[in-house]
């Protein structure tokens, strides 16, 4: 009897971590990215309804621009560099001209922020070309 229930126990415990491994994140369209993009910074920035519309057409315009350059192969990528920093700029700079200074500021706290958590959680990493510096220790 016991064996039953350790066996019953080890494939429900089986089946919850397989789960688990399996859910795959919601995939939005570039209207539905928009939005929700547009919703995050009405919230963050108290943008008015005409702000939110020109974020919102802004943000598809982008997703656009985005999706034809994921299409290209990486070789074709790889010489687009300066057109897609320079399209990004731009980008930035339409945005503020929408916004007004107390909203731009905010953004800019805003984006400061998450670079400091991405610096933090990339931090520890190794990477290609570091120099790794082993220490041995003698055990007595």
């Amino acid at each position: 009897m016991k064996k039953l229930i350790y066996t019953v126990a080890l494939v429900v415990m089986g089946i919850t971590a397989s789960y688990a491994q399996k859910q795959k994140r919601e995939v939005l369209n570039p209207e539905q990215r928009a939005e929700k993009y547009a919703n995050n910074l009405q919230q963050k920035l108290d943008l008015t309804n005409d702000q939110k519309q020109k974020v919102k057409q802004l943000e598809i315009e982008r997703a656009g621009k985005m999706a034809e350059w994921r299409k290209h192969d990486v070789d074709a990528l790889k010489g687009q560099v300066d057109e897609r920093k320079n399209y990004m700029k731009a980008n930035r700079e339409k945005l503020d001209a929408i916004l007004t200074p107390e909203q731009r500021t905010k953004l800019n706290a805003s984006r400061d922020e998450m670079k400091t958590r991405a610096k933090g959680k990339k931090g520890n990493r190794i990477r290609k070309g570091d120099k790794i510096e082993l220490k041995v220790e003698k055990q007595n």
